[in-house]
């Protein structure tokens, strides 16, 4: 094993730029010479460009894309005792939301070659408590919307998008967000677009974006609350509502990012492609099914290799981080009884793993992974 990792999984620098940036966009102050620090002028103006640059009918800016999550569930009324079809193999932030909602998640499997749900293995699932179905676009490419949408409208479900990965991802030629009511994206440390933390919220009427701006900040409604003699700003709270609204420190990081999305975006296009063209003939790697129908965002580069522990040691002694990133939930107690039955599940825990994608990979660190792949393990 070798003591010095030449290229990492991901990027520890990512946020650099972004503090940057961030720097020099609060350092503007607004017209009344004050700064905010709480949810202000910043953040009004990042979820109207990211509006304008991504497509979203309706966007609210939050403190994470989990709590987009589950603020999309508490919309859509899932509470105690309901249940949510969705996936295992995803991070745990995909499914604690429903857990938060006090409801039940129910898995379906996954199609190997992509990783996202398989629309063939819902309909069966769907019970008088089934409330949503939640997909998740594993490494940045959009599931088959179309098939999942068809089951959704056939029992009157609402679709909820986890697409930490997905944004700027396309589906057909339109916005990924478009594809369904609900979608979610995450500006966490690492991913395309940084907030250093946050998330966002798309939500496709009038209706859902009122009340998930009321929600976002405990059910306030900040548009028409009264404001008393006494200082006191009246408002009755008739509903519940939590504290998820991003804050205009983290709305700067990401206004001083998005001018660069569309670089940082292409790199990453590149890069896949890259490895896509040097590697789909390597003995013992299979590669990601990559449909001419949808875009990929490219937050991952996940493939299948043989003997994967062997291929992990390999690339260790050679300084390159690989990773299966995330496990599948069904082996957390927190979810109930254990290793459900999830035939292409099981196959994809085996053989899957990903390998560096991050924006600052230099053409050398690219060339190096390559070379060490088809070296063999």
């Amino acid at each position: 094993m070798t003591d010095r990792v030449r290229v990492r999984m991901f990027s520890p620098y990512v946020t650099n730029r972004a503090a940057w940036n961030a720097y020099r966009t609060l350092t503007q102050v607004h017209e009344d010479g004050r700064l905010w620090i709480g949810e202000g002028p910043r953040v009004k103006e990042f979820e109207e460009k990211l509006q304008a640059r991504f497509g979203f009918p309706y966007c609210v800016a939050l403190s994470s894309g989990t709590a987009a999550l589950r603020l999309a569930l508490a919309i859509c009324g899932v509470g105690p005792g309901d249940e949510v079809i969705t996936v295992a193999q995803t991070c745990t932030a995909t499914n604690m939301p429903i857990l938060s909602q006090f409801a039940t998640p129910v898995f379906a499997d996954i199609r190997y070659e992509t990783g996202n749900l398989d629309s063939q293995d819902i309909e069966h699932r769907i019970t008088e408590r089934t409330r949503a179905i939640m997909c998740v676009h594993w490494a940045g490419l959009p599931c088959d919307m179309d098939e999942i949408r068809a089951v959704a409208d056939a029992y009157g479900l609402p679709v909820i998008q986890d697409g930490a990965h997905a944004l700027g991802a396309t589906y057909k030629g339109i916005p990924i967000a478009l594809t369904s009511d609900f979608f979610m994206t995450s500006f966490q440390a690492i991913k395309q677009l940084t907030c250093g933390d946050g998330g966002l919220l798309s939500v496709r009427t009038q209706q859902d974006y009122d009340e998930a701006r009321r929600r976002r900040w405990f059910g306030i409604d900040r548009a028409n609350r009264v404001q008393r003699l006494d200082g006191y700003a009246f408002w009755d709270q008739a509903e519940v509502g939590f504290k998820m609204h991003m804050n205009d420190i983290s709305a700067s990081i990401g206004l001083g990012n998005l001018p660069i999305i569309d670089v940082l975006l292409a790199q990453r296009r590149e890069i896949a492609a890259r490895y896509r063209s040097a590697l789909e003939h390597v003995p013992g790697v299979t590669l990601f099914a990559s449909p001419d129908d949808r875009v990929s965002a490219n937050w991952l580069f996940t493939m299948h290799v043989e003997r994967r522990d062997d291929f992990c040691r390999m690339m260790a002694a050679k300084g390159v981080e690989v990773s299966v990133v995330h496990i599948r939930n069904d082996l957390h107690t927190v979810f109930g009884p254990r290793r459900q039955v999830l035939p292409n599940t099981d196959r994809y825990e085996e053989t899957n793993i990903s390998i560096p994608l991050h924006n600052h990979l230099r053409e050398e660190d690219v060339e190096y992974v390559i070379e060490c792949i088809k070296g063999g393990w």
